[in-house]
C-alpha cells in the first residue's frame, strides 16, 4: 500500500519544533473531526492499531493541531525500528531521542545503564508533561511492554503516550495496561462524508454520490483515498464522469496491485495465498481452508493484514479486501491462467450449504453464471425479498433475457418488484400469529403497503413451488387483515379483494380448502362492491374449482353462474381469470358422467394459456379426462409435459397439486396395465396424503393383494382430508378388496358407505374405479338399491382399470441372476456359478433388464427389493412394497 517508510530508529532525531510542524503539516489537508474526538485524554495511553497507510501519522498532527487540550506541550516522535528488537534497545534510542528533542531538561550521559529508568527520571523532571509517540511498538520482542508502559504513565504525572501497531493486535502486544483511547482499521477508514471533505479540501469538484461510490470501493482506505484523490485530480473536469472515474481509479488500484504480486515463476506462498483467497467478498478462516486446503491459513491472513491489503472486522472475526483490490487480485490471477471463476463457484455452493442465500447469489454473479444465479433464485428469492430485495433486483434485471425468459417465476417476481416494492418488505416468520404483535401492524400507518409486500412474498413462493411457505404467509397476512377496524376496511376497500383473492389461492394450493373457500367468498362480494370485476370472475372461478375439490358439485354450479355473469377479462390477466372455472368445468362433466361437456371444457382449457398458478389442478383434471376415455398414454404424455414446463412445488408433502399428480400418475399406470410399475412409483413417492395412498391401495388390489390394499386404506387419518370424492374412492377400493376375499359382511359395510358419499357429492365417476362385476354383485346383495348406482349401471360409463392386471412373473433362471446381482457379483462368476457361458449371461441380462423396465445393475438391484422379487421363493411374484 501507498504510504511513508518507517524512520529508520537510528536516524538523527528531529527536534520538538520540527515535529510538530511535521505532524500539522501531514493534518493540513485530512480535516477529520471525528477522529480528534476519538483522542480528548490529555494523558494516559492511546493505542493507534492499523497497517501502514492508514494515516497514523495525519491522525497525530490532527490531534496536535487541535486547541484543547494540548496547547504548546512538547513532543516526542520515536520512530519505528528498521527490524524487530528487544525492550533495552528500543528504551535506549527512545531516550537518546527524548533528549535530543528537549532542550530545558539537562541531558543524562550517553551511556544508558538503565534506560527505562532513565527515562521516566528525565520525563518527570520537565516542567512541562511531554507527549511521546512510540512507533511501531509490535516490533518490541518478549512481554511486560503494557507494564512498562503502565509504570512509565504512573511515575511521570500528565504524560500523554500514543503507540502505534502494525503487525500485532493490541491486545497480544499492551498485556496488563489500562487504554484511554483506542483508534483501529474501522475508525481510520474514511466515511463516505470525510471522503466528500477529502475532495473537496484538494478542490475536487465530485457529486458526492460520486464519491460515495468511490470511498465504497476503496473501503475508506486513507491511502488508497489518496491514490483516487490524485487519480481524479489529473483528470479534465469535462472527463469527470461516473463511468470515467470509476474506470480510472480501478486501473491504477490494478497497475498498483500488480507491482505488489511477484510473477508467476516468482510468487512465495503469501501472494499465492493472497490470489487464491481474493474470490471470497469475506475472508473467514473456514473459506480461506475451503480455498486453500492443507494450509495454516490463520499466519498468512495476518500478515496480509499487516500489509494493508487484508483488513480484519474484529466484530465479526473475519477479514475482508476492499472491492477495488479484490477485482484486482482476480484479474491478476485470471491473468496467468488462475480460476477465480471455479473458486467463485465453490464459494456460491458453499454459502448455500450454509444458508447464506445473500452471499451466495453474490458469488454467482461474480462469477457471471447465470444459470447458477437462475437456480438459486428460483428457490430462494423469497428469503431475499425482506433483507436483500436491492441485491433480487440487481440479480433479475442483469440477467441475460435467455435465462430469463426459461423461468416462469422468476418472470413473475421481476414484473411484481417493478411496480411493488415500494417499501421494505415484513419478515412475517417472526410475527407470532397468536399475539398482539397482529393487532399493532393493522394499526400502523403504512399497513396496506405491508400486506401489499407480504402478499409479493406469497406470489413469489407460490411462482416458486414453495406452496407451504407461500401458505403460511398469507395466513399472517389474513390475521392481519381481520384486525384492520371498519374505516381502515373502508380505505383499502378497492385493494383489499385482490389481496384476498391471492392468499385464497395459496390456500387452496395445499389444500386447505374451507380457508380458501372463505377468502375467496369475501374477494368475489367485496368486488362486486367495490371492484375490480376481474377479481370477481377470477375469485368465482376459483371458488367453484375449490367446492368441486370439497365434492360439493351443486355449489361448484352455483359458482359457475356466478363467474359466466362477469365479462370476459382481456389481456394478460385473462387466463389466470378463466382458468379456475374451466377445469372446475370439466371435473364437474367428468363426475356426473357428461362426456360431451367434458369434451366442450377440454376445448375451453385448450385455448386457456398459461395455467398459472393452477397448472397442477388443469394437469390432474386433463388425466381424470384421459382415464374416462381409456387413454392412460395421452395422461402420461400430459404429466411431462406439464411437470416440464412449470416449476414443480419445493415440498409435495403439503402440495396437494403435487399429490394429486402423483395419484394420477398410479392411476394411469395401472389403466395401462403397468402393475409392476405402479407399485414401484407408489413405493418410490412414499407420500403419506390420503390421495396418494388411495391410489396405491388401488394398485395393490388390482395386482393381487387385497390384504396390502386394505392394510393401506385403514391406515388413512381422514381428520384432515377435505377431498370426499377421496375418501369414496377408499371405500370403493375397501369394498372390492372385502368382496375378493369373501368377507361378504364387511365389504356390504364398505359399500353402504361409498354410496352414500356418492349420494352427497353426486361424483357417480368414482364407481368406474373398480370392476363392473363387482358393482352388479354387491347391488344383488344389498337390501335396497341406491339411485346413484343405477345411474351409473344404466350409463355407458366405462371401467377406468382392467378387472386384473398381469402381475411381473421371472423365470427361475432370470430369478438366479437377479440373485447374483444383488450379491453384487460380477458377471463371469454369475456365469460360472449357472454353468453359462459370459454371452449367454449377457443375453440374460438384458431380457431381465427389459422385464423390470430398468437400464442398469443398481436399477435392476432397487426394482427388485421394491417389488420384492428376493424373497426365499425366487419365483414367486411378489407386491408389497
Amino acid at each position: 500500500m501507498p504510504g511513508s517508510k518507517s524512520d529508520p530508529i537510528d536516524r538523527k532525531p528531529r527536534s520538538r519544533v520540527s515535529v510538530r510542524r511535521r505532524l500539522l503539516g501531514a493534518a493540513s489537508s485530512t480535516p477529520r473531526a471525528r477522529l480528534v474526538k476519538l483522542m480528548q485524554s490529555p494523558s494516559g495511553l492511546t493505542v493507534l492499531d492499523a497497517p501502514r497507510g492508514f494515516g497514523k501519522t495525519a491522525l497525530a498532527g490532527l490531534w496536535l493541531s487541535a486547541p484543547a487540550p494540548l496547547p504548546n506541550r512538547p513532543v516526542v516522535w520515536v520512530p519505528a525500528p528498521d527490524a524487530p528488537t528487544n525492550h533495552i534497545d528500543y528504551w535506549d534510542k527512545a531516550l537518546t531521542v527524548i533528549q535530543d528533542s528537549c532542550e530545558a531538561v539537562p541531558r543524562l550521559a550517553d551511556n544508558h545503564a538503565h534506560p527505562e529508568r532513565e527515562m521516566r527520571e528525565y520525563l518527570a523532571a520537565s516542567t512541562v508533561p511531554f507527549v511521546v509517540v512510540f512507533n511501531r511498538v509490535d516490533l518490541i520482542e518478549g512481554h511486560g511492554l503494557g507494564e512498562r508502559l503502565t509504570a512509565l504513565i504512573d511515575d511521570v504525572p500528565g504524560l500523554k503516550i500514543i503507540v502505534t501497531l502494525q503487525d500485532r493486535a493490541s491486545v497480544e502486544v499492551l498485556d496488563n495496561v489500562r487504554i484511554e483511547e483506542s483508534l483501529t482499521v474501522d475508525d481510520l477508514r474514511y466515511t463516505p462524508d470525510e471522503a466528500v471533505a477529502l475532495f473537496s479540501g484538494a478542490g475536487i469538484a465530485v457529486p458526492a454520490d460520486v464519491v460515495h461510490s468511490i470511498c465504497g470501493r476503496l473501503a475508506g482506505v486513507p491511502a488508497l483515498m489518496k491514490v483516487a484523490v490524485d487519480v481524479v485530480s489529473g483528470l479534465p473536469e469535462r472527463s469527470r464522469s461516473r463511468e470515467i472515474i470509476m474506470q480510472r481509479i480501478d486501473l491504477a488500484l490494478y497497475g498498483y496491485t500488480k507491482r505488489q504480486v511477484p510473477p508467476k515463476a516468482a510468487r512465495t506462498e503469501l501472494s499465492n495465498f493472497t490470489l487464491r483467497i481474493a474470490a471470497a467478498r469475506t475472508v473467514t478462516v473456514a473459506t480461506a481452508q475451503l480455498l486453500v486446503p492443507g494450509v495454516d491459513v490463520v499466519p498468512l491472513m495476518n500478515r496480509l493484514e499487516s500489509s494493508a491489503l487484508l483488513f480484519r472486522d474484529r466484530h465479526r472475526e473475519n477479514w475482508y479486501f476492499p472491492p477495488a483490490v479484490r477485482e484486482a487480485l482476480m484479474r491478476i490471477d485470471d491473468e496467468t491462467g488462475g480460476a477465480s471463476r471455479e473458486r467463485l463457484l465453490l464459494l456460491s455452493r458453499y454459502c448455500l450449504d450454509h444458508g447464506d442465500i445473500a452471499d451466495a447469489v453474490h458469488y454467482a454473479i461474480d462469477a457471471q453464471d447465470w444459470s447458477e444465479v437462475a437456480a438459486i433464485l428460483s428457490r430462494h428469492w423469497a428469503d431475499l425479498l425482506v433483507a436483500h430485495s436491492g441485491l433480487l433486483r440487481k440479480a433479475m434485471w442483469s440477467m441475460p433475457e435467455e435465462i430469463m425468459s426459461a423461468s416462469r417465476s422468476m418472470q413473475v417476481g421481476r414484473d411484481m418488484l417493478e411496480f411493488r416494492l415500494r417499501t421494505p418488505s415484513m419478515d412475517l416468520d417472526t410475527y407470532n400469529t397468536e399475539s398482539s404483535e397482529l393487532a399493532d401492524v393493522a394499526a400502523m400507518t403504512d399497513v396496506l403497503a405491508q400486506l401489499n409486500s407480504g402478499t409479493v412474498q406469497v406470489i413469489v413462493l407460490r411462482a416458486s413451488g414453495e406452496h407451504g411457505r407461500s401458505a403460511d404467509v398469507a395466513r399472517t397476512l389474513v390475521d392481519i387483515a381481520d384486525y384492520l377496524d371498519v374505516g381502515r376496511i373502508d380505505e383499502f376497500r378497492s385493494q383489499l379483494p385482490a389481496l384476498r383473492l391471492i392468499w385464497g389461492v395459496a390456500f387452496q394450493l395445499v389444500g386447505n380448502v374451507d380457508d380458501a373457500a372463505t377468502q375467496l367468498a369475501i374477494a368475489y362480494q367485496d368486488a362486486l362492491h367495490s371492484g375490480p370485476r376481474f377479481v370477481a370472475r377470477h375469485s368465482a372461478g376459483n371458488a367453484a374449482l375449490n367446492e368441486v375439490l370439497r365434492g360439493r358439485l351443486s355449489e361448484a354450479s352455483q359458482w359457475l353462474l356466478a363467474e359466466g355473469v362477469e365479462p370476459d377479462v382481456p389481456g394478460w390477466l385473462g387466463p389466470p381469470s378463466h382458468i379456475g372455472g374451466a377445469i372446475a368445468r370439466l371435473l364437474i362433466a367428468l363426475d356426473t358422467l357428461d362426456l360431451s361437456a367434458a369434451a366442450a371444457a377440454i376445448e375451453i382449457l385448450d385455448g386457456i394459456s398459461p395455467a398459472g398458478d393452477v397448472w397442477a389442478f388443469e394437469a390432474y383434471a386433463r388425466t381424470r379426462w384421459a382415464l374416462a376415455r381409456r387413454d392412460p398414454f395421452a395422461g402420461l404424455v400430459t404429466l411431462q409435459r406439464a411437470g416440464a414446463a412449470n416449476e414443480p412445488p419445493v415440498n409435495c408433502g403439503v402440495s396437494s397439486g403435487a399429490a394429486m399428480l402423483s395419484a394420477a400418475r398410479i392411476d394411469l399406470l395401472l389403466a395401462a396395465g403397468e402393475g409392476a410399475k405402479a407399485i414401484g412409483e407408489a413405493a418410490v413417492l412414499g407420500n403419506h396424503l390420503p390421495i396418494v395412498q388411495v391410489s396405491a391401495a388401488r394398485a395393490y388390489f388390482l395386482t393381487g393383494n387385497p390384504e396390502r390394499a386394505l392394510q393401506l386404506c385403514r391406515a388413512i387419518d381422514w381428520s384432515a382430508d377435505f377431498y370426499p370424492r377421496v375418501h369414496t374412492e377408499a371405500k370403493l377400493v375397501e369394498t372390492a378388496a372385502y368382496h375378493s376375499l369373501g368377507e361378504w359382511s364387511d365389504a356390504g359395510d364398505s359399500w353402504s358407505r361409498a354410496c352414500e358419499l356418492v349420494e352427497r357429492t353426486g361424483a357417480l365417476s368414482a364407481f368406474s374405479t373398480i370392476p363392473r362385476r363387482v358393482i352388479e354383485d354387491l347391488e344383488m346383495r344389498a337390501p335396497s338399491r341406491s339411485s346413484s348406482v343405477v345411474a351409473f349401471l344404466e350409463s355407458e360409463a366405462v371401467e377406468m382399470y382392467p378387472p386384473t392386471i398381469e402381475r411381473l412373473v421371472l423365470s427361475r433362471r432370470e430369478a438366479e441372476v437377479l440373485r447374483g446381482l444383488s450379491d453384487g457379483l460380477p458377471i463371469a462368476d454369475i456365469a460360472r456359478k449357472l454353468f453359462v457361458t459370459q454371452n449367454t449371461m449377457k443375453s440374460h441380462i438384458r431380457r431381465l433388464y427389459r422385464k423390470l423396465g430398468v437400464h442398469s445393475r443398481d436399477e435392476a438391484v432397487a426394482a427388485a427389493h421394491r417389488l420384492s422379487l428376493l424373497g426365499a421363493d425366487p419365483v414367486r411374484q411378489r407386491f408389497s412394497p
